[in-house]
């Protein structure tokens, strides 16, 4: 009887411990086990990190000893393989066996069952300090957690080691960026944490470019620049400062008075890892200047900081710049040079590390901050977030940006991004991880980011709503019904965690869906408005000038007499109010002291006419001074008939996704990345707060439209070509030069032009619009050829 029932209570035990292993195993009570002594920066901070970022989510306080308890509900246990400590034989063999451990930064967890002698227990070995680090961090992400609880799947296990060396972000603290200039030191600690906890380890400053000091700042440049490398000394992350050569070489007085400023930073920083410095934007200097002056800039780091190098850009390089590059390396080989960085208007990735001598490093400058006008813009952005949104709205892309990770990274060393505030704060996280493995699924990464910082059990609803915020960007706003769905996901997701943990990035996400909703009701409200307006225009030849032109404006006018969604814009308002408290998002440019109109003041283009009322309400006010009843009376019916000026022509708005339906169009980064010479994107011009005298058309615009097929002609009709576009548009027609016949009114940089089309073009019923390739490498990008509008105007034969 007693063997039985000993049998039994083993049988009781074991199935106990198995469930505990299949089940998540219990850390609300648990004692951090260190190595004694001093210990490496990373490996030192690593249960601070643990401690408090557990303490806070949960409330837990759990205890950091360096001795092995002798009695503990559970234990996470952190070292180095190395290093091992002086309780190294409790950790598991299996363990320290793994392949991660044999490379830099990797890490090993594993979790050990409770048994008879020892409570659950979680394992984090690095193989060097940064590894523990790291896998404290992955430890982290990994948690289920809620008030007063913690626990861990009882099977959960990890070997993970970086795929690229170098995995950072730029965090400039200067009065341009969105946010960070209103931070403090302990500010930029907690978010240099949090990047190391999702895999990053480098930060880039920006310590002399810009002089306009913030009103927000809490402390000098000078100030920020120094405790910034003392708290990437404190986690053992590499510091960087992008330091931009802005004056023209040579000029031995700015040259000396630059490597003096240099000194005086090289000097106080406890760490410096590189020196960034663009060869453009800004920059104006071309290789065989700035070469030299960078070798003195090399010399000047190296006395302060042996082991940091110079890297260099060749943004902006012209053809013949970047052949001296080539041959200055050749020539020199120079060591204080550590490599290149590809970054906007930079060389492609490819050609760059063809041409790079191997013992030089190739860093990749991405900018996952920026829409429109920018290096990774999304494709075909709808012109209603182009012109409210902007170009640094909140934007996670999951699938956008893992496409443009996986299509260059294996060219690089690695890559610190290009980054200008906290609205890009999920891309910054997903380039990390991706950085460790870049075949990960986006959507785990997603999972992780929301587990860490919305909360465990909304982890993966607040993954899936993640993505669907860049969905809303894909294709025509007006038709994308998905829009006010994505809303009621936030909404759901906003009344389940009210209550307990917030983090700023939720509000973050949360305002960018009522935003989208928002600007879509107004989208399909004011195009409305608009039909109608120009409905009660179109009656003055029988209700008379006068009273037509007063109707069709009270019509636009409801736009902002009869709002609509005041409830969706009142949320707006409160939640840009608690962001701005909570981190400094600086949404608006009087209230919140934003930098400037195309940095990220969302609040202060939310109601943009998303008509066109200010150009309708213009071409009004030139109307009723026209003093003539036939000349009224042609420009209302120029003004009615705009977008179909007969019957049987064709009209599109070659930049508007949603009205070009002769323009093909990829809508995923992977294939408009493939795709680009032969299917452009259009770009977006940045209108501004100012009233404009433009359509909302020739905001948007195709700098070389693809090929546009125009079937089932009218053979007895004569037909012209008609366009608005900047400077004279290189059109053909079947192929053939076309004969430009008229050119019209020039509106706010576009003019109109109109061209014939032969008779002979006609005979198949069918024309084809191409366009020249011009040479404009001299001008600006701004000044360049484009085209908004296009139409082919059926006339009849004369």
């Amino acid at each position: 009887m007693r063997l039985t029932r000993c049998l039994l209570l083993v049988s009781v035990w074991a199935s106990q411990l198995s469930q505990a292993c299949a089940d998540n195993l219990d850390f609300s009570t648990t004692v951090v086990v260190v190595g004694s002594g001093e210990r490496p920066a990373a490996e030192k901070v690593a249960p601070a990190v643990l401690t408090e970022e557990i303490a806070r989510r949960t409330g837990l306080k759990w205890t950091v000893t360096d001795q092995w308890p002798k009695q503990a509900k559970s234990i996470i246990a952190l070292c180095v393989k190395s290093a091992p400590p002086a309780w190294k034989a409790h950790i598991p063999a299996e363990a320290i066996e793994s392949r991660a451990l044999q490379q830099a930064e990797g890490f090993s967890i594993r979790v050990q069952p409770p048994s008879v002698n020892e409570p659950p227990t979680v394992f984090v070995i690095g193989s060097d300090p940064r590894g523990v680090l790291f896998g404290a961090g992955k430890l982290l992400r990994s948690l289920e957690w809620g008030p007063g609880r913690a626990t861990l799947p009882g099977e959960f296990r990890a070997d993970l080691s970086p795929d690229v060396p170098l995995r950072g972000h730029q965090l400039g603290y200067r009065a341009r960026a969105n946010s960070w200039d209103a931070w403090s030191p302990a500010a930029f600690d907690q978010h240099i944490r949090e990047l190391v906890i999702f895999g990053a380890n480098a930060v880039e400053n920006i310590p002399f470019q810009d002089t306009d000091r913030s009103v927000l700042m809490p402390v000098s440049r000078d100030e920020m620049n120094l405790a910034m490398a003392r708290i990437c000394a404190r986690y053992d992350v590499d510091y960087w400062a992008w330091v931009p050569v802005e004056f023209k070489l040579p000029d031995a007085e700015k040259q000396q008075a630059f490597l003096k400023q240099q000194e005086e930073f090289y000097r106080g920083c406890q760490r410096l890892d590189g020196i960034f410095v663009p060869g453009g934007d800004p920059g104006d200097n071309g290789a065989r200047e700035l070469m030299p002056y960078l070798q003195e800039m090399g010399v000047l780091l190296q006395k302060y900081h042996p082991r940091a190098r110079i890297w260099v850009s060749l943004q902006n390089f012209s053809t013949r710049d970047v052949d001296e590059f080539y041959r200055y390396l050749g020539d020199e080989e120079p060591l204080w040079l550590a490599g290149v960085v590809m970054g906007p208007s930079s060389p492609p990735l490819a050609s760059t590390r063809a041409r790079l001598p191997k013992n030089y490093r190739l860093r990749w400058y991405p900018d996952i901050t920026h829409t429109v006008r920018c290096q990774y813009e999304v494709p075909w952005f709808d012109p209603a977030f182009g012109v409210t949104l902007g170009r640094e709205p909140v934007n996670p892309r999951p699938v956008d940006y893992t496409a443009i990770y996986r299509n260059g990274y294996r060219f690089t060393d690695g890559f610190i991004s290009y980054s200008d505030g906290i609205h890009d704060d999920f891309n910054k996280n997903l380039w990390s991880q991706l950085g460790w493995e870049p075949d990960r699924d986006p959507r785990d990464i997603a999972i992780d980011y929301a587990r860490f910082f919305f909360r465990p059990d909304l982890a993966v609803p607040a993954a899936d709503a993640l993505f669907a915020l860049e969905t809303n960007w894909r294709g025509s706003l007006a038709v994308n019904g998905s829009v006010d769905g994505v809303l009621l996901q936030w909404q759901r997701l906003e009344n389940e965690i009210l209550a307990g943990y917030r983090d700023w990035r939720f509000d973050m996400h949360v305002m960018r869906a009522y935003y989208d909703a928002y600007t879509r009701h107004r989208l399909l409200y004011e195009t409305d408005l608009e039909k109608q307006a120009l409905a009660a225009l179109g009656e003055a030849p029988r209700s008379g000038v006068g009273p037509a032109l007063k109707q069709a404006r009270e019509i636009l006018n409801r736009a902002t007499t009869q709002p609509i969604h005041q409830e969706w814009y009142d949320k707006l308002d409160a939640l840009a109010e608690s962001l701005f408290n909570d981190i400094g998002y600086q949404t608006r440019m009087t209230r919140y002291h934003a930098s400037g109109t195309e940095r990220g003041v969302v609040m202060d283009f939310v109601n943009y006419p998303l008509n066109n009322r200010w150009w309708l309400e213009d071409e009004f006010d030139r109307i009723g001074k026209l003093g003539d009843h036939a000349k009224e009376l042609k420009r209302i019916d120029e003004i009615c008939h705009w977008q179909h000026p007969s019957e049987g022509s064709f009209y599109d708005n070659l930049g508007d996704v949603g009205h070009s339906p002769r323009i093909p169009k990829l809508l995923y980064m992977a294939d408009a990345m493939r795709l680009e010479d032969e299917l452009p994107s259009p770009t977006q011009r940045w209108m501004d707060l100012q009233r404009r005298n433009a359509r909302l058309a020739w905001h948007t615009y195709l700098s070389r439209p693809p090929k546009m097929t125009y079937v089932g002609l009218d053979l007895q009709a004569r037909y012209t070509v008609r366009l608005f576009g900047q400077r004279t548009s290189p059109l053909r027609i079947d192929g053939l030069s076309a004969k430009l016949i008229r050119r019209g009114e020039t509106y706010d940089q576009v003019q109109e032009q109109e061209f014939a089309v032969p008779v002979e073009a006609l005979a198949d019923g069918r024309l084809e619009l191409t366009w020249d390739q011009l040479d404009e490498k001299e001008l600006n990008w701004r000044n360049r050829h484009y085209v908004s509008e296009v139409w082919v105007i059926k006339h009849a034969r004369q």
